[in-house]
């Protein structure tokens, strides 16, 4: 058979693992698994995009190809070994594929088994004599349960359908499922195949739970969640009713962006197969103190989050090595070396009273290690490298402590601190309407000291005053503002004697959400709900952004509202099934001679199934007595969008006028994301400025856009006016039209499909020849 040459492995970062061979396949990768013939003869059984490959490892310097067997083309492949046989299932039919390596080096026979309707799987386990098939097209795609007794011919004993599995461990009569789109790991008793109890279940940190593995002493359940940046958490499983997570931790290669796919443990050491970071070794000894102390990139073209990159690994063969599935460069053969961490560990505690520090910051100092104590004021940090180290410890509020450090591999050095703490002073702050100077009761004050390290919010009596007779002396961002006032900001630098400060903030209706002044959140929604953050951008597989990254620039703070902050990958956290209203605090409009609304909004709707998206934020204003639209998004709008409009042009303005954000998912279910930030009200008479519109604005989108094949065009007439003689044309560079769509709504979205060479065009909504808004088309 062909033999594939070991090649010097290219530069890359490597720790405590080495380079032994690469075998590529020009084809995308899955899953591997080894196998050790009776003659101690080791091989890769090797899932890829057109069936599974069999390599020998006789010489794990060069692999060689002893027998390919062709399968449905699908990415996805998935292989675990019992006794003489491998097992495998794939996304796209012919049901479980057995394959029998008695015959190793010779050809195997295989075979493919439909059993029980079950056409499809996506990953499996075995223990004991007993298969678990995770994700099939049967069983609600929950775990599917077969016995080996027989292992060319698996009987099923039972099922788990309560929800879909995307993988799972098994040991003891325990499954440990990674329920994915519910962001559980579910302990389940299938000590009864026929009759699976779940015993207790954790939501686990970026809530895509995607595999699950057991440390030797079966205390505590390591878990991956599949989406850009997640960690590998650890979480004590002792008592199933009350799971408590103890420590978590990211690759370092790309500073924690990375997708961790597969975990396993070798001897407490969890092995990881991430997705563009490579093989990560991390010792697992003592749970609630993970340390990273090996890796090898076997993609170092690629970095950050994605999908590409390592699928999966096995740990286990007896010669030690790993062998690695990468979905571009083949099979890759490495040889660790496990090497036991430093562990640094204690309490700080407040000298003067003994009482422990939370949030203490514990820094191995010209290092990356560093860990933030509990409420217990406990710590755990290491190293993979021994020496000789400062340790800085630092608390708001406390002197600086840094302690040299001899830290040695495999031992623990228990270090407890007490840390001398500051001089406190007392701190008067009076909050003023800005030009009375008349205080202003219940003001929202907050002081943000400069590093970031802690946020002091207050709030102001009944004089607008705020009185703290321990106050730490440093440098602080404060702001202040209430609802009916413009939040203003000041810096502000303590000293060790009484002091005052007094902030103005000016009266007006304008709120860049730096502060929480009252907003209110409800619908029917259960997942997507309106929250006030620093966003976190979540995008889909084609890098198209659904939540903001950040807020609008150019304002206080960092702050905005968005639709589901907490997800982890896109539609994990999106409205779903309902809307997500967000309501803002009762306004007096009633004084102002021509009120105008200002702000920012954000709307992404995409993906999903049932047709194209159908998904809208709806924009309300009330004044009391009646309710009026006065904006209906569409489409993929995503990018800060700022809307000015004229509230007379479609309502009376009121004492008692509220605006509202309304994110609507609609059947059939699509994704959607929305967003708000610097919203405010202006009088243009009084500020004397000119009318900026004197209808409500038309938008108009194509997605994606340049287009490499169909595209979205959303649009929006900004109301439900006249709709006679309305369409959507495209023009060449000419001014030849070559496209034309009549429109029969105010809003909506449909495919474009334009059927004309490369090249610049202008899309435009027009109505009786007039161009209501025009877009450049690049395709």
């Amino acid at each position: 058979m062909m033999a594939a040459l070991a090649v010097a492995g290219m530069a890359q970062a490597a720790k405590n693992i080495s380079f032994l061979s690469n075998y590529p396949f020009g084809h995308v990768v899955a899953d591997v698994a080894g196998y050790v013939a009776p003659g101690g003869t080791e091989y890769a059984i090797v899932g890829h995009e057109t069936g599974v490959e069999i390599i020998s490892l006789a010489n794990p310097a060069v692999p060689t190809l002893v027998q390919h067997m062709p399968g449905p083309t699908t990415i996805w492949r998935e292989i675990d070994i019992y006794q003489n046989y491998a097992y495998i299932v794939n996304e796209e039919s012919d049901g479980l594929r057995i394959v029998n390596l008695s015959n190793l080096p010779g050809q195997c026979i295989y075979k493919d088994t439909v059993m029980d309707n079950m056409n499809t799987g996506h990953t499996l386990y075995i223990t004991g004599s007993t298969l678990y098939i995770f994700g099939a097209d049967i069983d609600n795609g929950g775990a599917s349960i077969y016995s080996l007794t027989d292992p060319w011919k698996p009987v099923k004993i039972g099922q788990y359908t309560t929800n879909y599995i995307h993988d799972g461990y098994v040991r003891n009569n325990i499954g440990y499922f990674g329920e994915i789109y519910q962001g559980f790991m579910t302990m389940v008793d299938v000590s009864n195949p026929a009759n699976p109890v779940i015993l207790g279940q954790i939501q686990t940190p970026d809530q895509f739970t995607h595999n699950t593995w057991l440390n030797d002493a079966s205390t505590v359940c390591f878990t991956t969640d599949e989406v850009d940046a997640a960690w590998i958490a650890a979480y004590d499983i002792t008592n199933p009713g009350n799971i408590t997570e103890v420590d978590r931790i990211r690759s370092s290669l790309s500073n924690g962006d990375a997708i961790p796919h597969n975990v396993k443990v070798l001897n407490d050491f969890i092995v990881t197969s991430y997705y563009k970071d490579g093989v990560n070794i991390v010792d697992c000894a003592r749970p609630h103190n993970l340390i990273e102390v090996g890796y090898y990139d076997t993609a170092p073209s690629m970095s950050g989050g994605g999908f590409d990159g390592d699928w999966s690994l096995d740990c286990y063969l007896p010669s030690g090595i790993i062998i690695v599935g990468d979905m571009s460069g083949g099979l890759f053969v490495l040889d660790p070396t496990y090497t036991r961490a430093c562990y640094l560990e204690g309490i700080v505690t407040d000298q003067s009273t003994s009482n422990p520090i939370l949030n203490a910051t514990v820094t191995i100092n010209t290092t990356s290690a560093t860990d933030a104590t509990d409420a217990t004021g406990s710590y755990a940090t290491g190293l993979a490298d021994a020496g000789t180290f400062n340790v800085t410890y630092s608390a708001f509020g406390y002197q600086d402590s840094t302690i040299s450090t001899t830290l040695v591999n495999g031992q623990l050095v228990t270090q407890n601190v007490a840390l001398i703490p500051l001089a406190r002073y007392n701190l008067t702050v009076n909050v003023v309407e800005a030009g009375s100077g008349n205080p202003v009761p219940g003001a929202k004050v907050v002081f943000n000291e400069s590093t970031g390290a802690v946020s002091l919010p207050y709030t102001a009596n009944g004089s607008g005053q705020i009185v703290d007779p321990n106050f730490v002396p440093a440098t602080y961002d404060v702001l202040a503002g209430k609802w009916g006032y413009v939040t203003n900001g000041v810096s502000y630098t303590g000293s060790s004697s009484n002091a005052s400060l007094t902030i103005q903030v000016a009266k007006g209706y304008a709120d860049e959400f730096a502060l929480d002044l009252g907003w209110t959140v409800t619908g029917t929604s259960n997942t997507g709900v309106w929250e006030r953050a620093d966003p976190h951008g979540t995008a889909d597989n084609f890098n198209t952004l659904y939540n903001p990254e950040d807020d609008m620039t150019g304002d206080i703070g960092d702050e905005c509202y968005v639709t589901g902050d907490g997800g982890g990958g896109i539609g994990d956290d999106d409205v779903d099934g309902g809307n997500a209203i967000l309501t803002s605090p009762m306004m007096d409009l009633s004084t102002y001679s021509e009120p105008v609304v200002r702000y920012y909004r954000w709307f992404a709707n995409g993906g999903g199934f049932g047709g194209n998206p159908n998904d809208t934020l709806r924009i309300e204003i009330d004044n009391g007595i009646t309710t009026a639209v006065i904006k209906r998004v569409t489409g993929l709008q995503n990018s800060w969008v700022k809307d000015t409009m004229i509230i007379s042009n479609f309502i009376a303005p009121t004492a008692t006028m509220r605006i509202r954000f309304i994110a609507v998912d609609a059947n059939p279910g699509h994704v959607v994301e929305a967003g708000v930030d610097r919203f405010s009200i202006v009088d243009l008479t009084a500020t004397g400025n000119k009318p900026l519109i004197t209808q409500p604005e038309v938008s108009l989108a194509v997605a994606p856009n340049p287009m490499e094949g169909p595209a979205m065009v959303a649009f929006d007439l900004g109301t439900p006016g006249a709709l006679e003689d309305l369409s959507f044309e495209i023009h060449d560079i000419s001014g030849r039209r070559i496209y034309e769509r009549v429109l029969d709504s105010a809003s909506g979205q449909f495919m474009l499909d334009l059927d004309a060479p490369a090249g610049i065009y202008l899309g435009s909504i027009r109505q009786e020849g007039k161009v209501l808004r025009s877009i450049r088309i690049i395709k």
